[in-house]
């Protein structure tokens, strides 16, 4: 990479996006990607494939052989449902494309409240986010109406969940991935970007304050970089830590109280009232509650995926919805994604008496808004998902007043003048909502300080 001006380490949604901006800027970007392409074209979602989108319920099981639990064989974890996974377009290709904006009670010191907007603004741009995709759903009317007036009492709401993402002709879903990120972008800004794939980051090569090239699995694919290079790693909040600690940077924060999405999930039989009868056309309702400082939990109420198999036979789909329920669990500085030697991690976790008490709490405001729309459907009655499956954030998490981070809030790693982060291990505090959006979010804000300098 002779001529390039950066050098991005992760082919995700989050590293695309890094790339796409700063080639728009007119730098030249290269960017590593471990993994292989599962999909055509590379970086396309996995979802768009037919056998796939024949069988939504299948999708989880289709996807299992790519994800890599973070504990071998025989090792312990506290939370055995992490997984990472290595592939071309990253977690972009697997991801449900859901794209809420963090409330405002969510957010943290890093940006004012007008920065946000702006920030969110532009990371829908790049991510092509359709705010109301599912509008016209005349499921997903009735099962609003429905819900109204008991959220209402509480100040709540149930509203269009954003998704990246268009509806095709025949009614189904294509789920942007990384390679749309690109596609969307001018000709010339691809002609920046030169992507390398199968090529592993072992190390980064260290000079003082500055990181002066990366070792990869294959030598000829070692990269020395110019001597203005810029590196961002994209690789996602469990590989960041890991190359980080090969790489012998090891602050005391790295992997210290991250947070999670301890997932609630069950799948209804809608009652006849609120959905067309079979053989009519619909379109699948995609619906959000978003949290509030008494319900801090983000709750789904969509047609999307069920990862629970049952023998229930429904005939009619229009009568198939999920509730997919998301609460954050506190940051906590004991709670630790713990890496033992280079090849070795885990987590060390324990929730808290507020995690269990929110839990409950949510589990009875999921059991009473279902219970309004229909009845849990046989072998998919709702139930906890093992722990760790959904959105580790804050495993290298950012600074913010009253926790040390190992980067300043500008994703920029404390003791170095050119490596910055971009994931949503990034983010310190407990956002309940699906974390893509916000960590594009972030990683924008990142660019806008690199090319001011």
């Amino acid at each position: 990479m002779k001529n390039s001006d950066v050098l991005v380490v992760g082919s995700g949604p989050v590293g695309m996006a890094v790339a796409r901006r700063l080639a728009e800027c007119d730098l030249q970007v290269t960017v590593m990607e471990a993994g292989s392409a599962i999909t055509d074209p590379p970086g396309s979602h996995f979802r768009n494939r037919y056998d796939v989108r024949q069988d939504p319920d299948g999708y989880f099981a289709t996807i299992d052989p790519y994800l890599h639990p973070v504990a071998g064989p025989g090792e312990e974890t506290d939370l055995p449902g992490a997984a990472d996974s290595s592939l071309f377009g990253g977690q972009g290709i697997l991801w449900t494309n859901n794209c809420p904006r963090a409330t405002e009670f969510e957010r943290w010191e890093v940006l004012t409240p007008s920065e946000w907007e702006l920030k969110y603004a532009e990371a829908e741009e790049i991510l092509q986010v359709v705010p109301a995709l599912t509008a016209d759903s005349r499921t997903g009317h009735k099962i609003r109406e429905r819900l109204r007036d008991v959220l209402s009492d509480d100040a709540r709401t149930v509203c269009e969940l954003p998704f990246a993402g268009r509806i095709l002709p025949a009614g189904e879903f294509y789920y942007n991935g990384p390679w749309d990120i690109l596609a969307a972008a001018a000709p010339e800004v691809r002609n920046r970007i030169a992507i390398h794939s199968g090529a592993f980051v072992k190390r980064l090569r260290l000079q003082g304050r500055r990181v002066t090239g990366v070792e990869t699995e294959s030598t000829d694919k070692d990269v020395v970089l110019p001597a203005d290079a810029t590196v961002i790693l994209a690789g996602g909040a469990l590989a960041i830590p890991r190359l980080l600690y090969r790489s012998g940077i090891r602050p005391q924060a790295l992997g210290r109280g991250f947070s999670f999405h301890a997932l609630l999930f069950g799948q209804l039989v809608l009652k006849a009232d609120l959905c067309p009868p079979e053989g009519e056309s619909d379109i699948a309702p995609r619906l959000w509650i978003p949290p509030m400082p008494d319900s801090p939990w983000h709750l789904m109420v969509l047609r999307d995926t069920c990862p629970l198999r049952s023998a229930e036979e429904v005939k009619n789909s229009h009568r198939l919805l999920e509730f997919q329920a998301f609460l954050p669990v506190e940051f906590r500085e004991e709670n630790a994604f713990v890496i033992e030697d280079e090849e070795k991690a885990a987590f060390r976790f324990a929730f808290s008496q507020v995690d269990r008490e929110r839990m409950q709490d949510m589990e009875a405001d999921v059991s009473r808004l279902a219970a309004m729309l229909g009845q849990w459907r046989g072998g998919c009655e709702c139930t906890w998902l093992p722990h760790g499956c959904a959105h580790p954030m804050g495993t290298c998490r950012m600074d913010r007043p009253g926790w040390e981070g190992v980067t300043n809030k500008a994703g920029r790693v404390y003791g170095f003048d050119n490596l910055y982060l971009a994931s949503v291990g990034l983010i310190p505090a407990p956002v309940a909502e699906n974390p893509t959006l916000t960590a594009v979010a972030l990683a924008l804000n990142s660019c806008e300080q690199i090319l001011n300098g």
